[in-house]
């Protein structure tokens, strides 16, 4: 390469950088003035108003009006934002019998979020039908154009290579180490896969976690009639790890199925009156129906929930005193009761772990609760989206 286009090339990687890197300051403040970034950046007023201008031509990003005047006086400044019908990006959680998705705008604002009850599929090709017509559906149920869509995140249960888009392991099918990615080639956009803890931990990383906390564990927890299941998502001084394999975080522990805890206390249901009828059936209790019943205040619905904290917490305490995260975020289902399940949590880590570590750790829910994985796998999409590019 020649000395001029050389320095042609690296004109248009510092341009390229510039401009990615205006558009993530604009992207975290939600609204910034222009001179704002010059301040942040250290670039000239010039190169800022060059930059901003053609991220508007591109309708990346939106004028939003003039703040305040310094108290010496001057123009006032321009604010501008992200333009949040520029792009939309979809997220797919896939559970065994059921699919959520969520559609997300350019500032990661919910569009549409829809829950589907629906067999899977038995190989991985039916399955990718169905995942296809899942993406197709929503998107013509929500008009959103096709050439607007950044991407799609999928997140799986199970042990998943998110470089090659291969699920090495899931209780979803059967076979091991298929190509999904390959499957899904046919859309006419990018796709991302990625386990569904790891997938809800970027989601937390992207939206919704304080931004001062960078060590933190996503607890993600599926309890219901005939399935149960737990895996944590690590994040690491900010960022996500997967370990060696892609299999951190599945501590592979056996949890009880609900239809096993009712059993447990099958001679209480009596005291319920949302429950009593199911004391011999209790195979037709799912975690919808008690949920129901503790969010109305049902006792022994509340003591299922606070039996299910108490085995989460259980199970998580050793990785609590090895990673000493400083916040722990309950996702999933069971999140929805959260002063329950959070104080079960807590009781049972506080007595498994040095009181240094438990008196430092914060407990929270996600505020997604259901929809915290699809949330998680569509923010796959925009976290990669706004990654200021590596300079080698």
């Amino acid at each position: 390469m020649s000395e001029k286009k050389l320095l042609s090339f690296h004109a248009r990687v510092v341009k390229d950088i510039n401009e990615q890197l205006v558009l993530k300051l604009i992207q975290e403040h939600e609204i910034i003035s222009s001179s704002d970034l010059v301040k942040i950046t250290g670039m000239r007023p010039s190169t800022i108003f060059n930059i901003l201008k053609e991220l508007s031509a591109k309708s990346f990003v939106s004028f939003y009006g003039k703040g305040e005047s310094t108290k010496k006086g001057g123009k006032k400044p321009y604010i501008w934002t992200l333009n949040k019908d520029a792009a939309y990006v979809i997220g797919l959680d896939i559970e065994v019998g059921e699919m959520t998705t969520i559609i997300l705008d350019f500032s990661g604002g919910i569009i549409a979020k829809k829950n589907i009850k629906l067999e899977t599929g038995n190989t991985v090709d039916e399955l990718a039908a169905n995942i296809i017509n899942v993406v197709e559906g929503i998107t013509a149920e929500n008009n959103i154009d096709k050439e607007k869509i950044l991407g799609l995140g999928v997140a799986f249960a199970g042990i998943v290579d998110y470089q090659k888009g291969i699920v090495i392991m899931s209780s979803v099918l059967p076979e091991m180490n298929f190509p999904l990615l390959e499957k899904l080639s046919t859309l006419p956009f990018p796709v991302m896969i990625e386990n569904n803890a790891n997938a809800a931990a970027v989601g937390l990383k992207w939206n919704g976690n304080d931004k001062t906390k960078r060590n933190y564990l996503t607890i993600l927890v599926e309890i219901d009639k005939n399935v149960s299941g737990l895996g944590i998502g690590i994040v690491i001084n900010g960022e996500l790890y997967r370990g060696a394999s892609f299999s951190a975080g599945e501590l592979y522990p056996h949890l009880p199925t609900l239809k096993e805890i009712l059993s447990t206390i099958r001679s209480r249901l009596i005291e319920s009156e949302t429950l009593k009828n199911y004391a011999s059936f209790l195979e037709s209790i799912d975690i919808e129906l008690l949920l129901a019943a503790a969010k109305q205040g049902d006792e022994i619905a509340k003591l299922v929930f606070s039996m299910i904290g108490n085995i989460v917490g259980q199970t998580i305490a050793p990785a609590v005193a090895l990673l000493n995260p400083d916040t722990l975020i309950i996702t999933g289902v069971i999140s929805e009761l959260e002063e329950v399940i959070v104080e079960s949590v807590r009781k049972e880590i506080e007595m498994r772990v040095i009181s240094i570590t438990s008196n430092a750790l914060n407990i929270i829910v996600d505020k997604y609760h259901h929809y915290s994985v699809a949330m998680g796998a569509a923010s796959l999409v925009l976290e990669d989206y706004f990654r200021l590019p590596t300079v080698m």
